[in-house]
């Protein structure tokens, strides 16, 4: 199956995976609760993160969770060319919708983050596979920062029934190192 469609079934799948909010929240809850307990946060201090809208896992509950606990968190403005920058914000209140309708922070010089020497990403993605490949929405914005951001841990977040044996990738996707599913922490070897 090429990327196109698979995306379209991924996306698909994660839009009726839960009969209820209820179970979306408790999954998602799940899910913030091994991301808190993970070993590799308790040497980490900066975390990039998402912002999460419509069905994907819920990294709301994981950013207050995370600025209470006083990590710093930097989440993403997209730009032209398919570029981001990371953004430090101090509570979700920081935020304000893109015309996408994505929450995104204010640019600003003294907000801007640059250091991702020592930093955990979150990496959205509506399917995972047992190797660290995602299937995100085509933009290419994730891979292109991956690719160019030495240093960082990254892990992606999605809830287990998206998590397949492989998914279709291209030699320019860059895989995660670690995923986190409302069943526990898989570290990808490699």
């Amino acid at each position: 199956m090429d990327k196109q469609s698979f995306r379209k079934t991924a996306s698909e799948r994660r839009a009726s995976l839960f009969v209820s909010d209820s179970e979306k929240s408790a999954a998602d809850t799940l899910i913030c609760k091994h991301v808190l307990s993970w070993e590799i946060l308790k040497n980490k201090k900066n975390i990039l993160s998402y912002v999460s809208f419509a069905h994907e896992t819920d990294t709301l509950q994981i950013i207050e969770k995370l600025l209470s606990r006083s990590y710093t968190v930097a989440v993403p403005k997209c730009k032209s060319q398919g570029r981001m920058d990371f953004y430090r914000i101090k509570s979700l209140s920081d935020l304000t919708p893109s015309k996408w309708g994505i929450p995104e922070p204010e640019e600003s010089e003294e907000t801007l983050f640059t250091d991702f020497s020592d930093a955990v990403c979150i990496v959205p993605g509506m399917a995972f596979d047992l190797t660290g490949n995602r299937t995100g929405y085509g933009g290419g914005f994730y891979d292109r920062f991956l690719a160019a951001a030495k240093g960082i841990t990254s892990v992606g977040i999605c809830y287990d029934s998206l998590i397949y044996e492989s998914v279709p990738t291209e030699p320019h996707d860059i895989s995660v190192d670690y995923i986190i599913t409302e069943k526990g922490i898989m570290k990808i070897n490699g």
